[in-house]
């Protein structure tokens, strides 16, 4: 499962604009050094440890510094949830799926991917499509108003029954 950040996965639009040090100052949220905060959304955290929970691989996938956004995760303790971090400073989350799923194949002996994606928005769905066709995307807060829906629509929305990656 790839996830997006900026609006997904926190509520802060461009985390690449906020001004490290990050610091905590309460569960699931920190802020920067000029003052800007930034939140979990709390249901994609959920839909995350659902979805790892069923033995899936996760990436992040997001069009961000990554220096910014990996002390962001690091600070709300979340750098190591996922198994990868497809995060680079351009538009095309099909390159940065690419090199995750090629990370995945190789560290966990992969072949076959079933491909959900959580994002807010979809002006990337095109790429990703063109080269993954049966990705399955789920728009954030458009798709999935819970996290028991949002989790079948992860587990259920392709065309294929949902795969576990990890060896048990």
């Amino acid at each position: 499962m790839f996830n997006d950040l900026d609006g997904t996965l926190w509520d802060h639009k461009v985390v690449s604009q906020m001004k490290p040090p990050f610091k905590r100052i309460g569960e699931g949220m920190i802020i920067d050094s000029i003052g800007t905060t930034l939140k979990i959304n709390k249901t994609v955290l959920d839909i995350m440890r659902a979805i790892k929970d069923e033995e899936a691989l996760l990436s992040t996938l997001s069009w961000n510094n990554p220096d910014v956004a990996l002390h962001a995760l690091e600070e709300l303790g979340l750098r190591n949830y996922s198994h990868y971090h497809a995060m680079e400073y351009h538009p095309r989350k099909d390159l940065m799926a690419e090199k995750a799923l090629t990370f995945f194949k190789e560290s966990y002996n992969c072949e076959e991917f079933e491909i959900a994606c959580i994002d807010n928005r979809d002006v990337h769905l095109n790429d990703l499509r063109k080269k993954y066709l049966e990705t399955c995307f789920i728009m954030a807060w458009r798709d999935f108003t819970s996290i028991s829906e949002g989790v079948e629509k992860v587990k259920n929305g392709s065309r294929k029954p949902f795969l576990r990656f990890l060896d048990a």
